[in-house]
């Protein structure tokens, strides 16, 4: 297994990186020790050094990032009645926010009642409906999310890194999906209404290079939506090397608000507005993994009793997520009529 170290920020050139911390691979408990440093001038935060772009194949080995869905399927069939009415009145609120305020349809009288899932939907990379409109997901998994935005109205391509996950949505789902990484893409210019992208930029080794590509493969006035871990989030402060959404050494870069503001205005986006998501397995793994590694009863507390999650991990990730603390972020973007085609 090779390492390089870079010399410079990868996104502001400046030479001084200082290490914040070493970090295991707590994910697939692979050997190994990885360092996450920061650039001074800019605060970026990365892997450096870094595993080599040639090997880091060896650490997604044995990642189960493809799941059967009919397993959830199957598990939602075993509901009580009270959970499957619950489900049945979130999906309803669900669609009528679609409608009233995303542009599935013309605004009726549960706009004020679905108010309240506008920004779940809005943080879920839920884009506002274009009539005809082309649509593209980087990452999309087993495909069902781009199944359920096909059902909605859009035409959509996928792309997939897993050869697994991308087959499944190709014959069991029907759907246009390419088997490749996004480098190796080669769709047209101005091509896509939107682009969505869940928690991949983390993963390239040229993250600020795919952003310029996929700035042109966006119409002007196109929706850019993308997800990512975000490092300055409560469960990154609290757990740092333990932290769920740390997952060296996979995820090469983390990004700040201001980072990315900076480099999608380069490149010809406005309306730059960011959604932090509540996604209470964040603490929950987080904690698991802490208390592995210090038998502290506080983090078996935390990672392991179910009324605790239930009842205080679950609203406090909640309230984090609505003052702008958690550590997923989902960014929304419109690309300007004219761009600029430069980055940083």
């Amino acid at each position: 297994m090779e390492f390089e170290t870079l010399t410079k920020c990868p996104f502001c050139s400046a030479k001084e990186i200082v290490l914040l911390f070493k970090a295991k691979d707590l994910l697939t408990q692979k050997p190994g020790e990885f360092f996450l440093s920061q650039c001074q001038k800019c605060t970026l935060v990365f892997q450096n050094p870094r595993v080599k772009e040639k090997d880091i194949g060896f650490y997604y080995e044995n990642i189960n990032y493809f799941q059967e869905p009919k397993q959830a399927f199957l598990k939602k069939e075993k509901q009580s009645f009270r959970k499957n009415t619950l489900s049945i009145f979130k999906d309803f609120l669900k669609k009528q926010a679609l409608i009233n305020h995303f542009a599935y349809g013309g605004k009726n009288a549960f706009w004020l009642i679905s108010l309240s899932f506008k920004k779940a939907l809005l943080a879920k990379s839920y884009p506002c409906f274009v009539k005809n409109g082309k649509l593209l997901e980087i990452g999309c998994s087993n495909g069902a999310f781009l199944e359920e935005l096909k059902n909605l109205g859009w035409q959509v391509k996928g792309v997939e890194m897993s050869r697994e996950s991308s087959q499944y949505a190709k014959e069991k789902r029907g759907l246009d999906v390419q088997n490749k990484r996004i480098e190796e893409c080669d769709f047209r210019e101005n091509e896509f209404d939107v682009i969505v992208m869940n928690m991949v930029l983390e993963h390239l080794y040229s993250p600020f290079d795919a952003l310029q590509k996929i700035a042109q493969w966006l119409k002007p006035k196109g929706q850019l939506i993308f997800s990512l871990p975000y490092f300055k989030g409560f469960e990154f402060q609290f757990f740092k090397e333990f932290t769920y959404g740390l997952q060296l050494p996979t995820h090469q870069t983390f990004f700040s608000q201001p980072i990315l503001k900076i480099c999608l205005q380069k490149l010809g986006f406005n309306k730059i507005k960011f959604y932090h998501q509540a996604f209470d397995r964040d603490i929950v793994v987080s904690s698991q993994n802490k208390y592995q590694a210090t038998s502290f009863w506080f983090y078996r507390f935390l990672g392991y009793n179910r009324i605790v999650r239930l009842f205080f991990i679950k609203p406090l990730v909640f309230l984090l997520a609505l003052i702008g603390k958690t550590s997923r972020l989902t960014l929304r973007a419109k690309k300007r009529a004219t761009s600029q085609k430069i980055c940083v």
